[in-house]
């Protein structure tokens, strides 16, 4: 598990710097335009709109290990996909019919030519709602199968597509930005299906009465309502920033994508091998196992996201400026992308910590508990979005989203401890606190080396990467330091076979 958990986060590192290639491209051919607010809206309205969708790969893994025999496991598969493909095309058609009210309702501060070219946008984004889905089911079989390296690989190509067809845009014309949206979907649910045919699964007839079907949309229903108000919630940023001055929408998006860089590498582990782990030793009965799982990929996940979280908020804007700022990314884009990131950066351990619970409670059928807890962080979320609104501006919305985040994780921590022993959960917090600590001496250390470099010359993007490099690694061994004096074992462990290491050598 180790070995994959490794091999996944390197895969998802490099697809988020193909994907981060996309965003350095978008910002320096268009940086925060007009048309980049447009973009933007289009593909998230179908988002907003059928993000539900998805939520059936997540309810399929559990399902899917409680079916015994092969056959069926095949058929259910099939019959799944086939579902997922009929609703696609109802979304479809009802977008095609509506679109320039469903516009008009979700952008309505965009001028009148923004609208038209934003319908424009969305009669071909929309098509991505036809694979979207299946990817998520296929995905979810290969994964239950064992296959993480082809369940992840394929989102590679799907960065470095969208990459091209930016290029593309700037020089041909703006209509290729929706079309690069849409053809890495096809082509990632190509690749998952030539995946899935290698581990067994052959295409069948469609069977009407299929009863694990059923049982998927009962379980997955909850999830269905909690994916829409979260794309709801999605939807008043969205609906906010579009009512903003020019580029804000742009400048959020940025600043999400830069933090989701994080999140993604630790939430791709989870979803891709903990996830089907934990359901495959609950359907079992294992339940010491699963436990055991658990604290260990928290352990794991915390000594790791803790520090990270760290760094994003000392070094906020020398981040953005390293990664965003060339082109038509100029000073004033830094400035309208670095609050909203900083703001976004403060709950980055709690949305990993909750991604991780989350996918426990799922594991455990617990998810109306969820649909539960989801609803309250939505309200908190908009009622703060509308009112921070008025005096941060997009600043004000993403403020809203840590706040909302901070204040419910309580209700999820309670959830981990239905779960987990008081022993084994008392050993957790004792541990986050180690891990706090050891984050104070990389925090300390880090500041004061940025301080001292600081006072020579700037010269330069390249002195920038040297400061930020010098900064953080000074730090780093703080926290290593810190960690080893206070017997955190996951760095023990490391410390320790390093140490073997270089006695072989």
């Amino acid at each position: 598990m180790t070995k994959a958990a490794v091999i996944v986060i390197a895969i998802s590192l490099l697809g988020k710097v193909f994907g981060f290639a996309r965003e350095l491209l978008l910002a320096n051919y268009f940086g925060t335009s007009n048309i980049v607010d447009v973009y933007l809206m289009s593909i998230t309205i179908p988002s907003i709109l059928f993000g539900f969708l998805p939520a059936l790969g997540t309810g399929f893994t559990p399902i899917y290990y409680g079916i015994d025999e092969d056959r069926r496991k095949n058929q259910f598969l099939n019959n799944i996909l086939v579902v997922s493909v009929a609703i696609a095309f109802i979304c479809i058609l009802i977008t095609f019919i509506f679109k320039n009210q469903i516009v008009s309702f979700c952008a309505p501060g965009f001028d009148p030519f923004s609208k038209e070219l934003t319908s424009l946008f969305l009669c071909i984004s929309i098509w991505a709602v036809l694979f979207n889905t299946p990817v998520q089911i296929l995905t979810a079989y290969l994964n239950c199968n064992g296959d993480y390296i082809n369940s992840n690989v394929s989102n590679l190509f799907v960065s470095l597509i969208q990459a091209v067809f930016v290029v593309i845009a700037a020089k041909a014309g703006e209509i290729f930005l929706p079309i690069g949206a849409v053809l890495p979907w096809l082509f990632q649910m190509w690749w998952l299906g030539i995946s899935s045919r290698k581990k067994g699964y052959r295409i069948v007839r469609y069977t009407i009465d299929d009863k694990n079907v059923n049982a998927l949309f009962k379980l997955a229903a909850p999830l269905f309502i909690s994916n829409i108000l979260v794309d709801i919630n999605g939807f008043i940023d969205k609906m906010l920033s579009s009512s903003l001055p020019e580029g804000r929408l742009s400048a959020l998006n940025y600043s999400f994508t830069l933090r989701a860089v994080f999140v993604t590498a630790a939430s791709t582990v989870i979803t891709t091998i903990i996830y089907p782990k934990i359901s495959e030793k609950l359907i079992c009965g294992d339940k010491l196992s699963s436990n055991g799982i658990i604290a260990k990929y928290f352990d794991i996940i915390s000594f790791i996201i803790v520090p990270v979280c760290c760094i994003c908020i000392i070094f906020s804007e020398d981040l953005v400026r390293i990664i965003l700022m060339r082109g038509n990314f100029d000073r004033n884009s830094l400035q309208n992308t670095v609050s909203p990131f900083l703001a976004y950066s403060i709950s980055l351990i709690v949305i990993v910590w909750r991604e991780l619970i989350i996918r426990i409670m799922y594991s455990t059928g617990r998810t109306s508990i969820n649909l539960r807890y989801s609803l309250i962080e939505i309200c908190i979320n908009i009622l703060l979005s509308l009112s921070l609104v008025r005096y941060f501006g997009h600043v004000g919305l993403a403020m809203a989203t840590t706040i909302a985040a901070i204040i419910t994780f309580p209700l999820y921590y309670l959830e981990l401890k239905r779960i987990l022993s008081c022993e084994m959960l008392k050993g957790r917090l004792e541990k986050i606190l180690k891990i706090f600590l050891s984050t104070a001496a990389l925090a300390s250390v880090s500041f004061v080396t940025s301080m001292v470099l600081k006072k020579f010359p700037d010269i330069g993007f390249i002195a920038d990467i040297v400061h930020l490099a010098i900064s953080t690694c000074t730090g780093g061994i703080a926290y290593v330091i810190v960690s080893y004096f206070l017997q955190i074992e996951e760095c023990i462990d490391v410390v320790d076979k390093i140490k073997i290491k270089l006695n072989r050598e």
